[in-house]
């Protein structure tokens, strides 16, 4: 993962109706740092939160800043 586009899409097992996907929608920092944008659907009505990730070394996890 890490590009832009990069999708992961998701179906929730507990609520009925309750599906989404995580998008990569922007990368920066020469690939240090990106935003993520959380989508759900509930019902058909879709909520977007980006939320931004960055690599802390020694690490090289994303972690949410």
């Amino acid at each position: 993962g890490g590009e832009v586009g990069d999708r992961a899409e998701w179906v929730s097992e507990t609520r009925p109706g309750v599906r989404g996907a995580s998008e990569v929608t922007a990368v920066e920092d020469g690939g240090q740092c990106m935003t993520v944008t959380d989508i759900v659907i509930v019902d058909g009505e879709e909520t977007r939160a980006p939320k931004r990730m960055c690599r802390r070394p020694p690490s090289n996890r994303y972690v949410r800043v």
